[in-house]
Protein backbone atom coordinates (compact mmCIF):
# COMPACT_ATOMS: atom_id res chain seq x y z
CA UNK A 1 0.00 0.00 0.00
CA UNK A 2 2.83 2.40 0.87
CA UNK A 3 4.52 1.60 -2.43
CA UNK A 4 1.35 2.46 -4.37
CA UNK A 5 1.08 5.75 -2.49
CA UNK A 6 4.70 6.60 -3.28
CA UNK A 7 4.12 5.80 -6.97
CA UNK A 8 1.02 8.01 -7.10
CA UNK A 9 2.56 10.90 -5.19
CA UNK A 10 4.30 12.53 -8.22
CA UNK A 11 1.05 12.34 -10.22
CA UNK A 12 -0.94 13.90 -7.40
CA UNK A 13 1.65 16.64 -6.95
CA UNK A 14 1.64 17.37 -10.67
CA UNK A 15 -2.17 17.50 -10.74
CA UNK A 16 -2.14 19.90 -7.80
CA UNK A 17 0.42 22.09 -9.58
CA UNK A 18 -1.75 22.18 -12.72
CA UNK A 19 -4.91 23.05 -10.80
CA UNK A 20 -3.02 25.70 -8.87
CA UNK A 21 -1.79 27.27 -12.11
CA UNK A 22 -5.33 27.24 -13.57
CA UNK A 23 -6.75 28.94 -10.48
CA UNK A 24 -4.04 31.61 -10.36
CA UNK A 25 -4.08 32.46 -14.07
CA UNK A 26 -7.86 32.88 -13.89
CA UNK A 27 -8.12 34.84 -10.65
CA UNK A 28 -4.75 36.54 -10.04
CA UNK A 29 -3.40 36.80 -13.61
CA UNK A 30 -1.10 39.81 -13.17
CA UNK A 31 0.89 38.14 -10.40
CA UNK A 32 0.84 34.75 -12.15
CA UNK A 33 2.17 36.12 -15.44
CA UNK A 34 5.25 37.38 -13.62
CA UNK A 35 5.68 33.91 -12.08
CA UNK A 36 5.34 32.31 -15.52
CA UNK A 37 7.89 34.73 -16.99
CA UNK A 38 10.48 33.52 -14.49
CA UNK A 39 9.93 29.80 -15.11
CA UNK A 40 12.01 27.48 -17.26
CA UNK A 41 9.66 24.49 -17.56
CA UNK A 42 10.05 22.83 -21.00
CA UNK A 43 7.26 23.37 -23.51
CA UNK A 44 6.76 19.62 -23.85
CA UNK A 45 6.06 19.33 -20.13
CA UNK A 46 3.52 22.19 -20.26
CA UNK A 47 1.70 20.56 -23.16
CA UNK A 48 1.76 17.12 -21.52
CA UNK A 49 0.53 18.15 -18.09
CA UNK A 50 -1.50 21.32 -18.76
CA UNK A 51 -2.75 21.39 -22.35
CA UNK A 52 -3.27 17.74 -23.16
CA UNK A 53 -5.57 16.84 -20.20
CA UNK A 54 -7.90 19.75 -21.06
CA UNK A 55 -7.94 18.85 -24.75
CA UNK A 56 -8.69 15.19 -24.05
CA UNK A 57 -11.44 16.10 -21.57
CA UNK A 58 -13.04 18.47 -24.08
CA UNK A 59 -12.82 15.89 -26.89
CA UNK A 60 -14.31 13.11 -24.74
CA UNK A 61 -17.19 15.34 -23.65
CA UNK A 62 -17.82 16.19 -27.30
CA UNK A 63 -17.96 12.59 -28.53
CA UNK A 64 -20.13 11.49 -25.60
CA UNK A 65 -22.55 14.26 -26.55
CA UNK A 66 -22.52 13.06 -30.19
CA UNK A 67 -23.04 9.45 -29.08
CA UNK A 68 -26.08 10.34 -26.99
CA UNK A 69 -27.65 12.52 -29.68
CA UNK A 70 -26.86 10.34 -32.67
CA UNK A 71 -29.78 9.24 -34.81
CA UNK A 72 -31.35 5.79 -34.54
CA UNK A 73 -31.88 5.71 -38.30
CA UNK A 74 -30.88 2.24 -39.52
CA UNK A 75 -29.23 3.60 -42.66
CA UNK A 76 -26.92 5.84 -40.61
CA UNK A 77 -26.32 3.63 -37.56
CA UNK A 78 -23.38 1.93 -39.28
CA UNK A 79 -21.52 5.27 -39.27
CA UNK A 80 -21.99 5.93 -35.54
CA UNK A 81 -18.77 4.43 -34.15
CA UNK A 82 -16.47 5.50 -37.05
CA UNK A 83 -17.90 9.03 -36.88
CA UNK A 84 -17.34 9.24 -33.13
CA UNK A 85 -13.72 8.13 -33.44
CA UNK A 86 -13.17 10.57 -36.31
CA UNK A 87 -14.55 13.44 -34.24
CA UNK A 88 -12.45 12.35 -31.24
CA UNK A 89 -9.33 12.51 -33.40
CA UNK A 90 -10.20 15.89 -34.90
CA UNK A 91 -11.13 17.40 -31.52
CA UNK A 92 -7.79 16.35 -30.05
CA UNK A 93 -5.55 17.34 -32.95
CA UNK A 94 -7.17 20.66 -33.91
CA UNK A 95 -6.35 22.55 -30.66
CA UNK A 96 -2.78 21.21 -30.68
CA UNK A 97 -2.38 22.41 -34.26
CA UNK A 98 -3.67 25.90 -33.39
CA UNK A 99 -1.47 26.16 -30.29
CA UNK A 100 1.75 24.95 -31.92
CA UNK A 101 1.42 26.87 -35.19
CA UNK A 102 -0.19 29.86 -33.48
CA UNK A 103 2.58 30.03 -30.89
CA UNK A 104 5.20 29.92 -33.63
CA UNK A 105 3.56 32.68 -35.66
CA UNK A 106 2.89 34.86 -32.61
CA UNK A 107 6.53 34.45 -31.59
CA UNK A 108 7.69 35.68 -34.99
CA UNK A 109 5.32 38.65 -34.79
CA UNK A 110 6.64 39.45 -31.31
CA UNK A 111 10.26 39.29 -32.46
CA UNK A 112 9.54 41.63 -35.35
CA UNK A 113 7.96 44.10 -32.91
CA UNK A 114 10.79 44.06 -30.37
CA UNK A 115 10.08 41.16 -28.00
CA UNK A 116 13.23 40.13 -26.17
CA UNK A 117 12.50 36.80 -24.51
CA UNK A 118 13.05 33.07 -25.13
CA UNK A 119 11.42 31.70 -28.30
CA UNK A 120 9.11 29.49 -26.20
CA UNK A 121 7.65 32.46 -24.35
CA UNK A 122 5.01 33.00 -27.04
CA UNK A 123 3.79 29.43 -26.50
CA UNK A 124 3.48 30.02 -22.75
CA UNK A 125 1.55 33.23 -23.38
CA UNK A 126 -0.84 31.50 -25.76
CA UNK A 127 -1.33 28.33 -23.72
CA UNK A 128 -2.07 29.94 -20.37
CA UNK A 129 -4.25 32.69 -21.82
CA UNK A 130 -6.14 29.92 -23.64
CA UNK A 131 -7.35 28.52 -20.28
CA UNK A 132 -10.83 30.18 -20.24
CA UNK A 133 -11.32 29.06 -23.85
CA UNK A 134 -10.57 25.48 -22.83
CA UNK A 135 -13.30 25.61 -20.19
CA UNK A 136 -15.84 27.34 -22.44
CA UNK A 137 -15.18 24.69 -25.13
CA UNK A 138 -15.83 21.93 -22.61
CA UNK A 139 -19.11 23.59 -21.58
CA UNK A 140 -20.15 24.10 -25.21
CA UNK A 141 -19.38 20.46 -25.97
CA UNK A 142 -21.79 19.39 -23.23
CA UNK A 143 -24.57 20.97 -25.28
CA UNK A 144 -25.10 23.92 -22.96
CA UNK A 145 -26.19 27.12 -24.66
CA UNK A 146 -25.34 29.70 -22.02
CA UNK A 147 -25.29 33.37 -22.98
CA UNK A 148 -22.19 33.97 -20.85
CA UNK A 149 -19.95 31.46 -22.67
CA UNK A 150 -18.89 34.15 -25.14
CA UNK A 151 -17.75 36.36 -22.28
CA UNK A 152 -15.68 33.49 -20.90
CA UNK A 153 -13.90 33.25 -24.25
CA UNK A 154 -13.29 37.01 -24.33
CA UNK A 155 -11.52 36.67 -20.97
CA UNK A 156 -8.83 34.75 -22.86
CA UNK A 157 -8.06 37.93 -24.81
CA UNK A 158 -7.86 39.87 -21.53
CA UNK A 159 -5.41 37.34 -20.11
CA UNK A 160 -3.36 37.49 -23.31
CA UNK A 161 -3.19 41.29 -23.05
CA UNK A 162 -2.08 41.14 -19.42
CA UNK A 163 0.66 38.63 -20.24
CA UNK A 164 2.22 40.37 -23.24
CA UNK A 165 4.54 42.70 -21.35
CA UNK A 166 5.80 40.44 -18.53
CA UNK A 167 6.17 37.32 -20.68
CA UNK A 168 7.42 38.76 -23.97
CA UNK A 169 8.98 41.98 -22.64
CA UNK A 170 7.29 43.80 -25.49
CA UNK A 171 7.30 47.62 -25.30
CA UNK A 172 3.95 48.81 -23.95
CA UNK A 173 3.31 51.11 -26.90
CA UNK A 174 3.33 48.08 -29.23
CA UNK A 175 1.01 45.88 -27.18
CA UNK A 176 -2.20 46.85 -28.97
CA UNK A 177 -0.81 46.21 -32.43
CA UNK A 178 0.63 42.90 -31.29
CA UNK A 179 -2.70 41.87 -29.74
CA UNK A 180 -4.65 42.70 -32.91
CA UNK A 181 -2.24 40.79 -35.15
CA UNK A 182 -2.19 37.79 -32.78
CA UNK A 183 -6.00 37.62 -32.63
CA UNK A 184 -6.16 37.82 -36.43
CA UNK A 185 -3.66 34.96 -36.75
CA UNK A 186 -5.55 32.77 -34.29
CA UNK A 187 -8.93 33.50 -35.91
CA UNK A 188 -7.44 32.54 -39.28
CA UNK A 189 -6.06 29.28 -37.88
CA UNK A 190 -9.41 28.44 -36.25
CA UNK A 191 -11.13 29.15 -39.57
CA UNK A 192 -8.72 26.89 -41.48
CA UNK A 193 -9.11 24.06 -38.95
CA UNK A 194 -12.91 24.33 -38.91
CA UNK A 195 -13.05 24.41 -42.71
CA UNK A 196 -10.76 21.38 -42.98
CA UNK A 197 -12.84 19.38 -40.50
CA UNK A 198 -16.09 20.29 -42.30
CA UNK A 199 -14.67 19.30 -45.68
CA UNK A 200 -13.19 16.07 -44.35
CA UNK A 201 -16.42 15.03 -42.65
CA UNK A 202 -18.45 15.86 -45.76
CA UNK A 203 -16.14 13.68 -47.84
CA UNK A 204 -16.10 10.79 -45.39
CA UNK A 205 -19.74 10.61 -44.29
CA UNK A 206 -23.23 11.07 -45.79
CA UNK A 207 -25.25 14.22 -45.23
CA UNK A 208 -27.36 12.79 -42.41
CA UNK A 209 -24.24 12.16 -40.31
CA UNK A 210 -22.77 15.58 -41.01
CA UNK A 211 -25.75 17.15 -39.26
CA UNK A 212 -24.28 15.94 -35.95
CA UNK A 213 -21.21 18.15 -36.23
Amino acid sequence: MLTIFEDCKPIVMRLFKTLKRMFRILFVPVREWHNIAGESEPLGSIIKYYVWPLIVLSAVVRVVSIYLDFTDNDDLAQFKIPFIFTMLLFNMLAPIFVILLGGLMIGKIGKSMGASTHHQSSYRLLIYSYTPLFFSTILINTGLNLQYLGLISIYSIVLFWLGIEPVLHLPSERKLGFLILSVMVLCFLFFVVTLFIRLAINLLYPEGVVLFL
